[in-house]
C-alpha cells in the first residue's frame, strides 16, 4: 500500500467495494444496499410514527435521495406511505409484511459482510475499530 494514501481515500475504496458486494448479496431479495439501510432503520426504530424527515436525519441523506428510496420501496411493496393524522403535510412510513419476510435474510447478509470486513481481527480489535469509525463519523457529521 502506498504510504501517501489518505484516510479519506481508503474509506472511499472500502465503501465502494463493500457496497458493490453487499448489493450483489441483496440482489436475490430484490433490494439495494441503500434500500436495506432504510428498511433497517424502520425495523429498529423505537418511534411509533416515522416520517421521511426522521429517515433523512438518521441516515444523513438529502430529501430527494430519501424520496427516491421510499418511492422504490413502496413500488416493491416493502413499505406503506400514509398521510399523518395530525399533519397532512407529513407522511408516516410503515413496514409491510413483505418487508418483515425479508428481514432475516437482510440481517444475515449484513452479518456476512461484517465478518468479511473483519477477517483476521479479534473481538477487541473489532470493538476498537467500531469506536474509531464512530469517532470519524462524528468528526465529519454536520453540527
Amino acid at each position: 500500500m502506498r504510504e501517501r494514501t489518505t484516510i479519506g481515500f481508503l474509506i472511499r475504496q472500502i465503501n465502494n467495494i463493500y457496497e458493490k458486494d453487499f448489493n450483489h448479496m441483496l440482489k436475490s431479495i430484490g433490494i439495494t444496499s441503500s434500500q436495506c439501510e432504510v428498511l433497517d432503520f424502520l425495523f429498529h426504530s423505537s418511534k411509533e410514527e416515522i416520517t421521511q424527515r426522521d429517515i433523512e436525519k438518521s441516515l444523513c441523506l438529502k430529501n430527494p435521495t430519501v424520496t427516491g428510496l421510499l418511492k422504490r420501496l413502496d413500488e416493491k411493496g416493502f413499505i406503506l406511505v400514509v398521510p399523518s393524522n395530525t399533519d397532512k403535510r407529513c407522511k408516516n412510513i410503515f413496514l409491510t409484511e413483505k418487508a418483515y419476510d425479508i428481514q432475516r435474510k437482510m440481517e444475515a447478509n449484513r452479518k456476512k459482510s461484517d465478518r468479511q470486513l473483519t477477517i483476521g481481527m479479534g473481538k477487541k480489535e473489532v470493538q476498537a475499530l467500531k469506536r474509531e469509525l464512530e469517532k470519524v463519523l462524528y468528526n465529519i457529521s454536520e453540527p
